[in-house]
């Protein structure tokens, strides 16, 4: 299984960033599951793409899903 990246827009989330992390790792795996089916150990890598201003904003919240051997 090869890396899974997924992102999700600040616009898409109306609650709380656990929102948005959550939405992201839905979105991730969804992704991962169009690449077959099985079972694979991974790590999940959650991060953020920032815009850094005064206050600093959140404008993607991100996953990633890397295979561990």
């Amino acid at each position: 299984m090869p890396n899974v990246n997924a992102k999700v827009p600040v616009s898409k989330v109306t609650a709380s960033h656990s929102a948005g992390f959550d939405a992201a790792l839905d979105k991730a795996l969804a992704n991962a599951s169009k690449l077959g089916k099985g079972t694979f150990n991974v790590t999940v890598e959650f991060w953020a793409e920032i815009k850094v201003v005064n206050p600093g904003t959140i404008q993607q919240y991100c996953v990633t899903l890397t295979p561990r051997n």
